[in-house]
Formats: structure tokens, C-alpha cells, sequence
């Protein structure tokens, strides 16, 4: 009897405590990451060459008919950049994930949350050098690690930091937060 009732009390203990805490609300696992990567350009290089970035792997890819890139880049001039979302790249049986861009005033630094206006899905970016695009992407496929969350997307900040014609590379600045649905670019394990 006494078993039962020790086991009521720490029962009763627990469902105390989780009525205190927000039972839907998701936290982080993992902190956000700042990287500074260079891709070959679209046009003028090498099919072999990586011309697209893989957000939440923060890897450079070939851009081929697997679409397993969220944007891929190219070079307009020595001062613009067009980032192309996914699907105005290659078209995949499977279908590809839904990302969007959107441009931000200001420094790469001072960008601290992604914001929350609409994200370009139809069309492509431009950007010069200091300029910032942020990307949301949804990674929602059967398998991916959004799949069962609320909120799907995870957002990436980058800048362009230099474009080079001849060997038609682009090195830019690369932040973002690997969680599902948090939109903070802040240092160490975000909040929101």
C-alpha cells in the first residue's frame, strides 16, 4: 500500500510540474553555426563543379537531377550574384522542397532572426557583395528531420563577400540555425 501511494505522489509530482511548462513548445538541440564557403558558379564551369549549397548540411553539391541542394548560384557580373531556388534549377520525379529567398538591409552581422515577411518561392535573387539573402527552406519530405514539426522551414543568412570572374567563384558568408521552425541567428543554442 505503501508502494501505491509513494508511486501516486511522484505521479502527481510530475503532472505538477509539466502543467508549469509548455507542453507543445520545441526546444533546440543544436547551435547555430557561422561558415564562410566558395562555389563555382552555374554558368562557364564544370557540370562536376559544386555550384549549389545543401543548407542544413552547410555542404557545397554538384547541381544535378537529384535536387539535393536548396539554392545554386551564378555570376552576372563582378558585382552580382543570382541565387536560384531549387526548383527553378532542375525539376525532380520525387518533386523538390519549397525554398524561398528574401533580401534584408543591413550587415551580416546585425541580422540576428530571420524575418518573418514572404519569401520569394517564384523567382530568383540578386545580390552584390555585402548584400544579405536569407533562405527558408522546407524540409518536410517523408524522412527528412522537419517532418513531424510544426513548423518545417529552417533559415540560413548569407552574404556575398567576393565574386571572382575568371575562375567564375563566389565566396560567401554563411549563417544559419539547424533547428526546425527557429528562426534565431544569434550565437550558442537559440530560443526562438
Amino acid at each position: 500500500m505503501k508502494l501505491c501511494l509513494i508511486s501516486l505522489g511522484v505521479l502527481g509530482a510530475a503532472i505538477a510540474a509539466s502543467a508549469c511548462t509548455d507542453p507543445v513548445r520545441i526546444t533546440a538541440r543544436d547551435v547555430t553555426v557561422v561558415d564562410t564557403l566558395t562555389v563555382y558558379a552555374l554558368s562557364g564551369t564544370s557540370p562536376a563543379l559544386p555550384s549549389g549549397l545543401d543548407v542544413f548540411t552547410r555542404q557545397l553539391v554538384v547541381v544535378d537531377g537529384f535536387a539535393a541542394f536548396d539554392v545554386a548560384f551564378d555570376i552576372e557580373s563582378a558585382t552580382k550574384v543570382r541565387i536560384y531556388p531549387v526548383r527553378f534549377v532542375v525539376t525532380s520525379p520525387s518533386g523538390v522542397r519549397q525554398v524561398g529567398i528574401i533580401k534584408q538591409p543591413g550587415l551580416f552581422e546585425q541580422l540576428q532572426n530571420a524575418p518573418s515577411g514572404t519569401y520569394q518561392t517564384d523567382s530568383s535573387v540578386v545580390v552584390s557583395p555585402g548584400e544579405i539573402a536569407v533562405i527558408q527552406t522546407t524540409r518536410a519530405f517523408p524522412g527528412e528531420f522537419c517532418q513531424f514539426t510544426l513548423q518545417p522551414y529552417l533559415y540560413a543568412k548569407l552574404s556575398v563577400i567576393s565574386v571572382d570572374t575568371v575562375a567564375r567563384t563566389i565566396q560567401f558568408q554563411l549563417g544559419i540555425d539547424p533547428n526546425c521552425g527557429f528562426r534565431s541567428f544569434q550565437p550558442g543554442l537559440p530560443t526562438s
